[in-house]
């Protein structure tokens, strides 16, 4: 058997790869790929459905399930509605949707079926329409854009033209013709002949006298034109005024610029007729990623105040300064020059935010003043939180009141009033009085298991701060008891204890885990590692919390939106109690859960071994031992063994002591009862267990390895003072002999978490072969007492030769391996 094998650096290196890759593949990951710090929604602001895919994200646009980003084109329902008023209404929405942009020129369909029976002509243009598009190029892989097929239609395309010109001349009907003009000035652009394009949309569509959305979409294709020429001022202006003025085509204008990276030029204003188209110019750059929009918001602000993107604008750049605001450092990772002056450049506008967000708060101000512009109550709303990320509570109160007294009809506007008053409140409160309590707990009931990010961000933070003046995080005068343990000092010592289960409580809610739609942000915690790192009279005093016969309104509704029962508190308190080697109180909470937990899973199947067998030899998985004990019998054996152990002397001693070893081993992470001690096992513990997830409050790194090497649940460190004793009382060198095996597993174990936390120190960059020569000599100088023991004590025992043939790590020991 090879209970420790010292793995070489390169392996070690895959084996953390493909942890790490099982974490993003199968662990949480945040459900909002949009996600960022941020505390304002932009769907305050009054933004049509369709424009929210400009809202701010650190993604190209803002996805989500009402946008399709892999799609080039826009279907557009007034299209669809102009063709059913031609043909009026003969065929339904549905089956025109499909003839138009899904090629159906099946007779079945309503469209074909009037077309052929009443208007020969549409038909004729149908199947043009068809044709054109069937000759576009597409991309031949939907992940690669720009690897386009080739172009083998070039026959095609100029005969498609001529026919679209020709078709253009011939009819007198005003709804054909405009469809003539634009399939004309299209096709010239896809078959590359921008010039002409220009030409015939001059001579074919801006004489029209009566022009609708089709025309702007042939000055869409005409822009491009423009673009491919090189007169980018030009086809700015022109595609600012499509985005303006045609929503079909919307996206489509602004694309053309984002893709690339096209940015205000002054010249694209000189071809502005009035101010609308000026504001047009200016919204459609105020959208552009990676740069500030304020100069463009206040342009659109001061020549056309009815642009309806004015709040959206205005909200865009709230967010996308929280995205620098908010971040310790920059998120840039840095492996050359242009990473590393990027680097620096965020870190730069990191130091401008808080000076931008006064820029932003005197315009939000001056704005809620402004009629023309209206709707005082987004205004004030911005004003006040961006007073409130300046900590100018008193005004970021006075603003938000003024919000709330002014009229809206916008649902998440009143939303992010409630969210600011949630926030504000609890960033004024010094002392939580009953009242405020009260107050607290109806906010968060609003904004407690959210899909927004937004409201779960301002969620987690209002929990975080009311923990912190609950106490959670003050200094402590004993570290191990983990945090809350010394956090209260009150001279009853027992005054607090409702503070301190409230800040449990409240820093539990931070975690996804509690989250009852099972969503995780980054704002989240991990209600394990908070577990994992409470001590137990912390959770007596939750208990004594929950269980209270009196409760205030405040606790049942704290407790209700937790969700914790009476048993999972029992449970929690029995795995602390474990953790800190306390059997019989341990014992004692665990004889509070209900008997239906110990028959069900995870129990079932994680405590289904006897939790008093080891195995030596390592005989393979299928050999398991039957368990006859519940975690109260189990550990009420454990109570009594060690009472019997302290009267009892040699063999029947030393028995004692090794199931006493035994068990204390199977309660650690390599044991069978491990389940009684944490909620979750995984193979990649201790380090990448403890920093998987984002906590509530970091711990030093270096205090947090401490911990982890200090942890029993690691080290076996009973477990090992048991077998030490055993061997000690021990007259039977078989027994004996044993005991120092055991000994020196649990000294191997140690040794294992040390290297895991050496390999971290040195975060996973490590050479090989000097590395597993260090960590060789660490482990023979410091974990090798026990082997060298039963080397030289118990040489002649048949355990010991027993071990030296079954053994692959002892033999490997005794050859100096």
């Amino acid at each position: 058997m090879r209970f420790f094998t010292l793995l070489s650096g390169r392996l070690r290196s895959a084996l953390l790869s493909v942890a790490i890759l099982i974490g993003f593949a199968c662990g949480p990951s945040s459900y909002d790929i949009n996600e960022f710090m941020s505390f304002f929604m932009p769907e305050s602001s009054q933004t049509s459905l369709r424009d929210q895919i400009y809202h701010f994200t650190p993604q190209l646009y803002r996805y989500d399930e009402y946008f399709d980003t892999d799609e080039d084109t826009v279907v557009t329902d007034e299209n669809v509605l102009a063709w059913k008023a031609y043909c009026r209404g003969k065929a339904p929405d549905t089956e025109i949707s499909a003839a138009l942009y899904s090629r159906d020129n099946q007779p079945s369909n309503g469209l074909v079926r009037w077309a052929a029976a009443a208007n020969p002509a549409a038909l004729t243009y149908l199947k043009l329409a068809w044709q054109a598009e069937a000759a576009a190029p597409r991309p031949v892989n939907a992940w690669e854009a720009d690897s386009v097929r080739q172009d083998t239609s070039g026959s095609v395309l100029p005969t498609l033209l001529a026919e679209a010109r020709a078709g253009f001349e011939s009819t007198q009907d005003p709804f054909l013709k405009e469809r003539y003009a634009f399939q004309a000035v299209k096709l010239a652009a896809m078959s590359k002949k921008y010039a002409l394009s220009r030409t015939l949309y001059d001579e074919m569509v801006r004489p029209l006298s009566k022009k609708t959305f089709l025309s702007d979409w042939s000055l869409c294709r005409h822009a491009g034109a423009t673009m491919a020429l090189g007169d980018t001022a030009l086809a700015l202006y022109e595609f600012a005024q499509v985005f303006d003025r045609c929503p079909s085509r919307r996206r489509e204008a602004e694309t053309s610029l984002r893709i690339y990276g096209i940015r205000f030029r002054e010249k694209a204003l000189d071809f502005c007729k009035n101010d609308r188209e000026k504001a047009a110019v200016y919204a459609i750059c105020a959208i552009q990623p990676k740069q500030d929009a304020l100069p463009f918001l206040k342009e659109m602000a001061s020549l056309n105040p009815k642009n309806p993107l004015i709040e959206l604008v205005m909200a865009r750049e709230i967010n996308r300064n929280e995205y620098f605001f908010f971040q310790d450092s920059s998120p840039i990772s840095v492996y050359d020059d242009k990473t590393r002056t990027d680097s620096l450049n965020f870190v730069n506008r990191k130091n401008e935010a808080p000076d931008y967000f006064q820029q932003l708060r005197d315009f939000a101000l001056q704005s809620a003043g402004n009629t023309k512009l209206g709707n005082p109550a987004f205004w004030y709303t911005a004003t006040a939180y961006l007073d409130y990320l300046a900590k100018a509570y008193p005004d970021a109160k006075t603003n938000l009141d003024l919000a709330t007294q002014q009229p809206t009809t916008n649902p998440m506007l009143k939303k992010q009033i409630v969210l600011q008053q949630m926030l504000l409140l609890t960033a004024q409160t010094e002392t939580l009085s009953p009242d405020v309590e009260n107050q607290l707990i109806g906010y968060l009931e609003q904004f407690g298991n959210s899909t927004s990010f937004h409201m779960t961000n301002a969620f987690v933070e209002t929990c975080k701060q009311l923990a912190q003046k609950y106490g959670y995080g003050k200094p402590v005068e004993k570290e191990s008891g983990g945090w809350l343990a010394g956090c209260f000092r009150s001279k009853s010592g027992q005054s607090d204890a409702p503070s301190t289960a409230k800040a449990f409580l409240l820093t539990a809610l931070t975690s996804s885990q509690l989250n009852r739609n099972d969503l995780y942000f980054d704002s989240h915690s991990d209600l394990y590692d908070i577990e994992d790192t409470t001590s137990s009279a912390t959770i007596r005093n939750v208990v004594q919390f929950a269980t209270n016969p009196n409760p205030t309104g405040f606790d049942q509704r704290l407790l209700k939106l937790t969700g914790f029962t009476n048993d999972a508190l029992y449970l929690l308190l029995g795995r602390r109690l474990l953790a800190e080697n306390q059997y019989a109180e341990a014992a004692e909470a665990y004889a509070n859960v209900s008997q239906k937990t110990w028959k069900t899973e995870p129990f079932s199947s994680y405590f289904s071994e006897n939790p008093f067998v080891v195995n030596l030899l390592g005989k393979p998985q299928g050999t398991k031992t039957a368990n006859a004990y519940t975690p109260v019998s189990f550990l009420k054996k454990m109570v009594d063994l060690e009472s019997k152990a302290k009267t009892a002397s040699g063999d029947e001693a030393a028995d004692l002591y090794y199931q006493l070893g035994c068990g204390a081993f199977n309660l650690s992470w390599f044991g069978n009862a491990w389940l009684l001690v944490r909620a979750r096992w995984s193979g990649a513990e201790p380090v990448l267990y403890q920093y998987t997830y984002r906590q509530v409050q970091q711990p030093q790194r270096d205090r947090g390895f401490r911990l982890i090497g200090e942890q029993d649940y690691y080290t076996n460190a009973t477990a090992k003072s048991f077998f030490e004793k055993a061997m000690a009382a021990a007259k039977n060198p078989e027994l004996a002999a044993k005991a120092c095996f055991m000994a020196a597993r649990c000294e191997q174990n140690a040794f294992r978490t040390r290297q895991e936390l050496e390999y971290a120190k040195r975060n996973y960059t490590i050479d090989p072969k000097p590395f597993d020569t260090e960590m060789k000599t660490l482990r023979r100088q410091q974990y090798s007492a026990s082997l060298t023991r039963l080397a030289k004590v118990y040489a002649q025992t048949r355990f010991h030769k027993e071990m030296i043939r079954e053994c692959a790590t002892y033999s490997d020991f005794l050859a100096g391996k």
